[in-house]
């Protein structure tokens, strides 16, 4: 009798899935846990953050601010003029359908910095730019960019933010982000669930900031020139532009006006009226021009 051997049809040593199915399975169920996780302890964290007491927050936001390069808070009259502007824009709240909430009294100050921007820390510390006061062109303007920031203290963001951070490092950290495939792959993911979360609170601050605007000047109208002049200078990207504002913290310009044309129309509100001009000189210290 003759031995026949027979033949091999598979390798035991060998695993009959392709590895790169198992890295492309590995990865997603490491990228899906991030996600739950995140989102799940995100919840709980910005619901806890918002719990802690005034006199909390102001601590926490004075160790932030304090530690603020090139930040003017004393010695220049714009100042007061600022916080008037803030202060009027509040006192009007109760003409609106919005909700008190309570949070620290909003303090002022002025950043040394070309680019054109403002905002707001816990403690209620709210901040803008020598290039923004440079490139407004009305009061409307800047009331605009003031009421979006009281939208985000309004809304409790800056401590949402805080919380979320420290949940975003601790679930960096619990899955190892840093070391092997996970290294780029979990943390873009985690980023972009962020930045959809941070685009839901601007939109929600601008829509805070219309009301009040309507509330304050009974128009909106010039309200959103600054707004307009920063789409003329962004580059259409067409069909690419829900891409574009996919990874972005903020919604794309173009979008942020139509929802806010959008808002105003369904409300009835005019986005059409006289501009209130600034004080001369808003753009130098002091308002002593020329700079």
């Amino acid at each position: 009798m003759k031995f026949v051997p027979k033949e091999i049809t598979k390798e035991v040593n060998v695993t009959p899935v392709h590895p790169l199915v198992n890295l492309a399975y590995l990865l997603g169920t490491v990228t899906l846990a991030g996600i739950v996780i995140y989102v799940v302890l995100g919840l709980i964290a910005s619901q806890l953050v918002k719990r802690i007491g005034i006199e909390t927050e102001e601590q926490i936001g004075a160790s932030l601010v304090n530690s603020l390069p090139n930040r003017i808070d004393t010695g220049d009259s714009r100042l007061e003029y600022l916080q008037d502007l803030t202060s009027s824009l509040q006192d009007n709240l109760s003409q609106t359908e919005i909700a008190v909430v309570e949070y620290p009294p909003v303090k002022i100050s002025i950043l040394d910095m070309p680019e054109e921007n403002a905002m707001v820390t816990a403690g209620s510390h709210l901040m803008v730019t020598e290039g923004l006061l440079d490139q407004v062109e009305s009061e409307n303007e800047l009331a605009f960019v003031l009421a979006h920031e009281l939208g985000h203290l309004h809304n409790r963001d800056p401590l949402d933010a805080l919380g979320r951070s420290l949940v975003l490092m601790t679930v960096s950290g619990l899955l190892g982000v840093g070391q092997g495939p996970n290294s780029v792959l979990v943390p873009n993911v985690l980023n972009l669930t962020e930045q959809g979360h941070s685009r839901t609170q601007e939109t929600m601050a601008d829509e805070y900031a219309i009301a009040l605007m309507m509330a304050r000047y009974d128009h909106g109208g010039h309200s959103l020139d600054f707004f307009r002049r920063l789409q003329s200078e962004e580059f259409d990207l067409g069909v690419l532009s829900p891409v574009a504002e996919w990874q972005q913290t903020h919604p794309l310009t173009d979008n942020r006006i139509e929802r806010l044309e959008s808002i105003a129309e369904a409300s009835d509100w005019p986005l059409t009226g006289n501009p209130t001009s600034l004080p001369e000189g808003i753009e130098c210290a002091n308002f002593e021009a020329p700079c």
